[in-house]
């Protein structure tokens, strides 16, 4: 059995036994010190994950020392391999939250060219969660503790977690003027947290429902279902992330949507590539990096218009919802839908969600 069976089938024994109403996996020897570092797990995430990696690799290869944990120490093995290929996208797989980012080896607490024994050098913080992750491997390499048991209680823990939090109400604000819902959703897309790329997308798509049903110009018009982000832009009929058509079912607005990407000739010319063939009346290229001025892109805009006769629009995230949310009646509902669709994205985070919640209440 690989590894990756083998979490597999750990993880599959260990839902079942929650879901069945069963008590936690019984764990005395290092129970105390996985639940420090279960409870610490959104700063701890790496932590965590090389954690979980370093018992795998004890269940699938008992001889292993996997305090050993690069390749080349004495007799020691990749762990940042079996992380990065195996480990972090089965956790990212389950949903985890906090376990959605890449390898715990990519911090540099936990790269250090030193075992992990008691004495390792690496500035694990917090401190806790220091003692508890070297005690941990200690225990299960040098006292018999059983890596597997230990596993099936993080995972546990893990499952426990995310049934508890995964589903958060998510809060919209009320009350706000033009601006300050702009400055919100401006400070959401702009975490540093993986998926934030995918928020730009969602607002885009919240303030064009509005649009299509009150502005003249989309008179009749439909404004399609936004696609789940796991293959952009896979199938063929596609030619950005938000697309309208109009009333006899043809393409008629596309939107192109870049997070911290500036615009640039070459990616004008990308985009057109995609609609060139089709009968689209407007594309937008929208960015939510900080341009101060598209005026040096009419060129290449004149360029589209006069081969395809296609309108290219080429802007700024905030400045198009700032337009929008001036021109349509409806502005309040801006937020709801916002909210509505990061609640129906299944691409979005359980630490975006949260950012929200902390964003609405500051």
């Amino acid at each position: 059995m690989d590894e990756r069976e083998l979490m597999e089938r750990l993880y599959d024994d260990v839902l079942k036994a929650y879901v069945s109403g069963e008590d936690a996996p019984a764990l005395a020897a290092v129970s105390s010190q996985c639940n420090v570092i279960l409870r610490h797990q959104e700063r701890a995430k790496g932590a965590l994950a090389v954690l979980i990696t370093l018992l795998v690799k004890k269940i699938a290869s008992p001889e292993q020392d996997i305090r050993m944990h690069q390749a080349g120490m004495p007799e020691g093995f990749s762990g940042r391999g079996l992380d990065s290929r195996v480990v972090t996208p089965f956790l990212r797989e389950q949903s985890f939250p906090y376990m959605t980012s890449g390898t715990g080896w990519l911090t540099r607490s936990l790269e250090q060219p030193a075992p992990y024994t008691l004495n390792y050098p690496g500035r694990i913080q917090p401190a806790a969660v220091k003692r508890a992750f070297l005690s941990i491997i200690d225990a299960v390499q040098t006292k018999g503790a059983s890596a597997e048991h230990t596993l099936r209680n993080i995972l546990w823990g893990l499952i426990e977690f995310r049934e508890r939090n995964t589903n958060i109400a998510l809060a919209p604000p009320v009350n706000l003027s033009i601006s300050q819902t702009v400055d919100k959703i401006r400070r959401h897309y702009g975490q540093p947290l993986q998926g934030a790329a995918r928020l730009p997308v969602l607002a885009i798509h919240a303030i064009l429902s509005i649009a299509v049903k009150e502005m003249e110009r989309y008179a009749g018009c439909v404004l399609l279902p936004l696609e789940h982000h796991t293959a952009a832009d896979a199938r063929t009929d596609l030619i950005g992330d938000v697309h309208i058509l109009n009333s006899d079912g043809v393409l008629f607005e596309g939107c192109e949507v870049k997070h911290n990407v500036p615009v640039t000739s070459d990616l004008i010319a990308t985009s057109f590539g995609k609609f060139r063939t089709t009968p689209v009346e407007r594309f937008y290229i929208l960015t939510t990096y900080g341009h101060d001025d598209y005026s040096e892109f009419a060129p290449d805009i004149q360029r589209v218009a006069d081969i395809h006769g296609c309108q290219l629009i080429v802007n700024g995230i905030d400045r198009t919802l700032l337009y929008y949310l001036r021109l349509i009646r409806r502005a309040p509902e801006f937020v709801h839908r916002y909210v509505s669709n990061i609640e129906g994205d299944p691409s979005v985070s359980f630490e975006l969600k949260t950012a929200w919640n902390r964003i609405v209440g500051s």
